[in-house]
């Protein structure tokens, strides 16, 4: 019995091994967990509020009590609570979610996804506005497969819907605190309540501040990683009238903790060694390789990693009651991300590859306007949204690597740009055809229209720590081109365009539409027991990436991709809420999956770029449990089994290749990061002790993945391996439930994972998940 094998089994039989879950339930203060029933929880995934049970696609639903108690604060560890959710981290930090295998693997903060994020059906078009999304949440959604008909394009993977907590009309109020490990102090608190005739507010804040968790290799004393976050939300409701209603909300966040660095793995130079570039070869074969410790890494002495990122929102939803079955919804929307967040990503005290500066500027506008009603056994919906974005990023990086050489010249400080500015136009509608009271059939279609524009270079940033600048260095290289010296400016773009040859700035423009639909069908067998069934075509907009374009040409978008999309499956509910279950099963048929594969360069040799792979799968199923045998105990569970797999190699320029540049072929191989086997389950037992109607609370949470690849090419070293990580907690609450207070582990057994593997230049490296935490946290509310 492998090790592995053996830390799955204990986890699963503390967990009573139950075949997460459809939804996790909400429980008011003092109720007993055994006697919620999940069917009646109201959702709105089809921008409609509806019973959980009468939605026919799969959505997994975290109430904001369950992600409190199982300490989930930041998006990336939805992965312990929705089934088929994954995580990974981009090599510049980027965070990169994927649902069933579906994501989108680009290092740039300015990359459009493939699962889209949405608070309060605002969407946030950027995975790293979402930091601070799950404040003070009522719930969150979790849609799985395409969702363009509703949320519109980059919703190929999926939608996530963070449903805020929602002004009360009577006096509120909660405030949470925290210790842990690491030094962790963490806080947050509402306040809600009316404030005059038809008008209420709640405010929320919330603070997370820590040490640094990781140490270096060479330096054991030195720290790295500490948390410095702040973030805070206004919600405003006014309702002038019965048939009016506003709801304004203002959200902004900073974050000003350390970024992570990465482990180094080994040396593997990018092009040929040459006396110009052996320094580089010595210091790198003699930097320390990292151990299987989440928190040895190494980074640079005396640099400063603090990010300097900042957000914030206001939105603006309006709601008109036209008739008794006709309702107009208007929502207005300005979101604002400005973010520096410099990394060591080599995981070397070297100095191999540093990015001094990763400067972001996304700005966003979005308007929606619908209206939706019913007539007699038809719902229908028509609607249009207009998106404005624009977005600049730019990164400066001190590289001594092999390839900064060009002939006699060494280089080792270069920049790089890419700014885009981004108009979506979209037209909407649904119908949901009542043919009985248990049968229905729905139909969905949406047109969209986007127009890209482009601009971006490598550019000269000055002297690094030894060589020329990029501008001597590139401006002979342009030379060599031309046949004649070339000058180019301090400060210049040095990215060579393809067709003069001559040193300057790219421009690109993409226009794309495309007609996303859907088709669907569901039964109710009884107000608890359904099947469904659903045909989607869904469309991700095409995109540019921000890489270091030796020639014009390495700009070259990757084009829209597009899936149809296969899913049956059925929801059960017993009637008390004793068992939820449902299961799916789905197979998608990809044209042109934009996935990341390596391209070889002049210079730089093989580098990392987005590709559209012609044709290729994903296929599985799902199965999820919440079952309540006595009183008092809930057992919850989802299981997800997903297959990929590429059936047509990408063409010339993107041929196929491994991570070290060799010609190979994709045909058969799985999509990176994409585990066949994801677990998550969680158990709760709540009873009463004492005499005084107090009661105890003991809890445990279960999360496996399987092994998958870290990118194209079958190498062993960028194999993501299989992980298996348990929580545990123990609490108390008060009979009124204004109190409560928990002791709690995260990853207790010190699991040792990663989730990503990179090789950029001349080194593999890695970034570890959290080693083992543990704390205390307190509540209390009015």
């Amino acid at each position: 019995m492998s090790a592995e094998f053996r830390k799955l089994f204990i986890g699963a039989s503390l967990l009573a091994m139950m075949p997460v879950t459809g939804a996790w339930a909400q429980t008011a203060p003092g109720n007993d967990v055994g006697a919620e029933d999940t069917s009646e929880i109201v959702v709105t995934a089809q921008k409609k509020s509806e019973r959980l049970a009468d939605v026919p696609m799969s959505i997994s639903v975290v109430t904001g009590d369950a992600l409190a108690r199982a300490g989930i604060v930041d998006a990336a560890q939805l992965v312990q609570a929705v089934p088929g959710f994954n995580y990974q981290q981009g090599a510049f930090g980027t965070p990169i979610f994927s649902i069933r295998g579906i994501g989108y693997n680009d290092n740039s903060t300015s990359a459009g996804p493939a699962v889209s994020v949405y608070t309060d059906q605002v969407a946030l078009p950027y995975s790293v506005m979402a930091r601070g999304a799950l404040l003070d949440l009522e719930r969150v959604e979790v849609l799985k497969g395409p969702q363009g008909t509703l949320f519109g394009m980059n919703s190929t993977g999926g939608a996530i819907n963070f449903i805020a907590a929602k002004p009360t009309d009577s006096l509120a109020a909660g405030v949470t605190a925290g210790f842990a490990r690491f030094n962790e102090v963490s806080f947050n608190g509402f306040l809600s309540g009316p404030l005059g005739e038809g008008l209420s507010a709640r405010i929320a804040v919330q603070g997370e501040f820590s040490d640094g968790w990781q140490y270096s290799r060479t330096r054991p004393s030195d720290r790295l990683g500490k948390k410095n976050f702040l973030n805070g939300r206004a919600i405003f409701d006014w309702k002038p009238s019965d048939a009016l209603s506003f709801e304004l909300a203002l959200s902004a966040w900073r974050d000003k903790g350390e970024t992570q660095a990465a482990q180094f793995v080994g040396f593997a130079p990018a092009v040929a060694v040459t006396p110009l570039t052996q320094y580089i070869a010595d210091a790198m074969r003699a930097s320390p390789v990292a151990r299987n410790d989440a928190r040895e890494a190494d980074w640079d002495a005396g640099r400063d990693y603090a990010r300097n990122d900042r957000f914030h929102q206001a939105s603006l939803r309006a709601d008109w009651s036209i008739a008794d079955s006709v309702s107009l919804t208007s929502i207005s929307a300005y979101n604002r991300f400005k973010g520096s967040s410099p990394m060591d990503i080599d995981g070397t005290a070297f100095g191999a590859f540093g990015i001094d500066a990763h400067d972001s500027d996304l700005e966003t506008f979005a308007q929606e306007l619908r209206l939706a009603g019913k007539a007699g056994i038809v719902d229908w919906m028509i609607g249009g949204n207009y998106q404005y974005e624009k977005a600049d990023e730019s990164t400066i990086t001190t590289n001594q690597g092999t390839n900064n050489q060009i002939g006699p010249f060494l280089f080792t400080r270069l920049g790089q740009i890419a700014n885009q500015k981004v108009d979506t136009l979209s037209a909407f509608g649904s119908l949901d055809l009542h043919v009985t009271d248990r049968l229905t059939l729905q139909g969905a279609a949406r047109y969209t229209s986007q127009k890209r524009d482009f601009a971006g270079c490598i550019k000269d940033e000055g002297l690094g720590p030894v060589g020329v600048p990029a501008a001597t260095a590139f401006g002979f290289l342009a030379g060599l081109f031309t046949g004649a010296p070339v000058n180019i400016p301090a400060l210049g773009c040095v990215t060579i365009d393809a067709a003069t040859f001559k040193p300057g700035l790219a421009t690109s423009k993409l226009d794309e539409d495309n007609l996303s639909w859907r088709m669907g069908i569901d039964y109710k067998f009884d107000t608890n027991v359904m099947a469904y069934a659903n045909l989607t075509k869904g469309y991700k907009s095409g995109s540019y990436a921000l890489v270091p374009a030796i020639l014009s040409s390495q700009f070259t978008p990757v084009t829209q991709e597009a899936v149809l999309a296969y899913e049956a499956g059925t929801r059960f509910t017993t009637a008390g809420g004793l068992l939820n279950a449902d299961f799916a099963v789905f197979y998608n048929d990809y044209d042109d999956k934009q996935l990341k594969g390596i391209v070889l360069t002049p210079v730089f040799g093989p580098l990392p770029q987005l590709v559209n792979i012609p044709k290729s799968k994903v296929y599985g199923f799902e199965a999820n449990l919440v079952l309540r045998p006595v009183k008092g105990l809930r057992l919850s569970s989802g299981l997800t089994y997903v297959r990929s797999k590429v059936r047509r190699d990408p063409v010339a320029p993107a041929e196929p290749r491994d991570p070290f540049g060799a010609p190979t072929s994709y045909i058969g191989e799985s999509f990176p990061n994409t585990p066949k086997w994801q677990f998550v389950g969680d158990a709760e037992y709540r009873f009463p002790v004492g005499g005084g109607g107090m009661h105890a609370i003991i809890g445990g949470a279960l999360t496996y993945h399987s092994s998958s690849p870290g990118t194209f090419g079958n190498t062993p070293q960028f194999t993501l391996p299989s992980y298996t990580l348990v929580d545990l907690r123990l609490g108390l609450e008060s009979a009124d439930g204004r109190w409560s207070g928990q002791v709690w582990g995260r990853n207790v057994t010190n699991e040792y994972y990663y989730n990503n593997v990179t090789h950029l230049t001349d080194y593999i490296a890695k970034i570890a998940g959290m080693p083992a935490s543990y704390g205390v946290t307190i509540s209390f509310r009015y």
